[in-house]
C-alpha cells in the first residue's frame, strides 16, 4: 500500500497516512443501496479532505519541530499533531458512514472493510498519543527514545489495520471510481 511518509523528529521519528489512491479506490460504509457512482463520490468528498488535513497537519509540524530545542515543546508539538490527525481521522471515518452501503455485491463487506481501516488509523493515532502524552521530559534520551517507540508502534498499527484494496473486487466500483469527478 502506498504511503506518505512523515518525519515528526528527523530520523527519530516517522509515521505514515494511508495514500488517498489506495483508498479512494475502493471504499464507504452505512447504510443500504447506494449506487456505486453517488456511493463513490461521497466517499472521495470524505477521504480526500482528510488526506490533505493530514498531509497539512504533517508539513506544519515538520516545520514546527526545526524550531522545537525542548523535549517539552517537542511533546506539545507531537500531542498536537497526533491529536489533530486522530481528530481529522474520526471526521472521515463519519463521512464515510454518511455515504452508505454500495450497491453491489457484498456491499456490506466492503463498507465495513473500510470503515474498519479508518477506524484502525484513528485508534493508532490516538494510542500513540496516549503514548507520548505519558512520556516524561526530564531525560532529553529518554522521551526521544520513548517517541520513536510510539511513532513505531503507530506504524506497525497502521500496517495491520491497512485496508488491503488488492482483496475487494467490484467492477462497478472500479468503474465508478474512474468515473467521477470528485475521485481525480
Amino acid at each position: 500500500m502506498d504511503r506518505i511518509p512523515f518525519r515528526a523528529m528527523g530520523a527519530l521519528a516517522r509515521t505514515a497516512v494511508p495514500a488517498l489512491a489506495a483508498l479512494v479506490l475502493l471504499a464507504g460504509c452505512g447504510s443500504d443501496g447506494v449506487p456505486a457512482k453517488t456511493w463513490a463520490t461521497h466517499v472521495c468528498r470524505a477521504l480526500k479532505p482528510w488526506t490533505s488535513t493530514v498531509s497539512k497537519l504533517t508539513r506544519q509540524t515538520q516545520q514546527e519541530m526545526q524550531q522545537v530545542t525542548t523535549p517539552d515543546a517537542a511533546k506539545v508539538t507531537l500531542l498536537n499533531l497526533l491529536d489533530s490527525e486522530a481528530k481529522a481521522t474520526d471526521k472521515a471515518r463519519d463521512r464515510l458512514l454518511a455515504a452508505g452501503v454500495p450497491d453491489v455485491d457484498d456491499g456490506k463487506r466492503i463498507a465495513a472493510e473500510f470503515t474498519a481501516a479508518l477506524t484502525s488509523a484513528r485508534d493508532s493515532y490516538r494510542t500513540a498519543r496516549d503514548a507520548v502524552r505519558k512520556l516524561s521530559t526530564t531525560n532529553s534520551k529518554a522521551f526521544y527514545d520513548g517517541v520513536s517507540s510510539a511513532i513505531d508502534k503507530l506504524n506497525t498499527q497502521y500496517d495491520a489495520g491497512a485496508l488491503d484494496t488488492s482483496k475487494v473486487h467490484s467492477e462497478p466500483l472500479q468503474r465508478a471510481f474512474d468515473e467521477v469527478p470528485e475521485c481525480q
